[in-house]
């Protein structure tokens, strides 16, 4: 009997002395510590977040077409540029789409007034893709400003 009441007060002691350890002093170090490290966790997770949304975004392309015509002036012929409007765009051109744009300002060329008149002909076709407007409309400008 002895031996089965030593291990049981024994248990009941440990018991007892767990339950009456001293609670700690919350230590404003540590919290500010703690803090700064659950803020600069949000700050790294929002940081990787904008990341991945930015590079998930398809990103802006700038594009215009170029057409280089032939007119007719009477007893003379002369070469002109016809330029498209600048069209932003958010995913990349496939082949076709690249060539229906193409044939689109082609076929506005042809209708329009000074190609009905002066018999305008399509010599060449070039299509510009720039990553921003003020690079599309630099080029853009040197087909259309002459000094």
């Amino acid at each position: 009997m002895k031996k089965i009441l030593l291990p049981a007060l024994l248990f009941t002691a440990l018991l007892s002395c767990e339950k009456s350890k001293p609670t700690r002093e919350p230590d404003p170090y540590i919290d500010s510590i703690q803090a700064r490290m659950k803020a600069n966790e949000k700050i790294q997770f929002e940081e990787i977040d904008r990341k991945l949304e930015a590079h998930a975004k398809a990103q802006k392309q700038y594009v215009f077409v170029r057409l280089l015509v032939e007119e007719d002036y009477g007893m003379d012929t002369r070469l002109a540029n016809f330029v498209s409007g600048i069209q932003d765009i958010t995913k990349d051109l496939s082949e076709d789409e690249k060539a229906q744009m193409e044939d689109l300002i082609i076929t506005n060329y042809l209708s329009s007034p000074d190609a009905k008149i002066r018999n305008g002909r399509v010599k060449k076709k070039e299509m510009f893709v720039f990553g921003s407007y003020a690079e599309a409309s630099e080029k853009r400008n040197t087909f259309l400003i002459t000094e």
